[in-house]
């Protein structure tokens, strides 16, 4: 599955540490996820299409996250998600994907659906497939017409030793 989150949507220059979604309803099936992995890639692209590796406009996706299994039972109508194991350095100018792969989920169900209904007008791309994962992408997915509630947990772009930060730090 990929997300798009757009520069606009006030997401400031940050180091991002954590990221997690808003399960609405009968959202998610609880189980073992395997293979389970994470990943966020910058992108110039204003709207995702069918096909996966356009959509990162010549970028390339870093792996934040990867559990092999991972136990999910997340609570509904309440936030859930990962602590990454890589921290992502996103740079405030482009728009970010966020990536979401996995091989089965609970009882095999299909999951990540009803998480949250677009109100900004945007698409997230879905591909089931019972395939591994970590042997490449499908060529194209499902665009659908929703997009999920979604939470990031970032630390700020540290002040230049140069500016006033510094200045300020010399007077504590």
């Amino acid at each position: 599955m990929q997300d798009l989150v757009m520069q606009t949507d006030a997401l400031p220059a940050g180091r991002v540490t954590k990221w997690e979604w808003y399960g609405v309803g009968t959202s998610v099936t609880p189980g073992q996820y395997y293979q389970f992995r994470l990943r966020l890639c910058h992108t110039s692209r204003t709207a995702l299409t069918q096909i996966y590796a356009d959509n990162y406009a010549g970028n390339t996706p870093v792996r934040v996250f990867y559990r092999n299994p991972v136990n999910f039972n997340p609570k509904l109508n309440d936030w859930f998600g990962f602590t990454f194991d890589t921290p992502f350095d996103y740079d405030g100018q482009g728009n970010l994907i966020v990536e979401v792969w996995w091989v089965g989920a609970g009882n095999e169900a299909t999951a990540y659906t009803d998480w949250g209904r677009d109100f900004l007008g945007r698409a997230v791309v879905s591909f089931v497939t019972n395939g591994n994962p970590e042997c490449g992408y499908p060529d194209a997915g499902r665009v659908q017409d929703y997009v999920h509630y979604m939470r990031i947990t970032m630390t700020g772009v540290a002040v230049a030793p140069t500016s006033l930060g510094r200045v300020k730090a010399l007077y504590r």
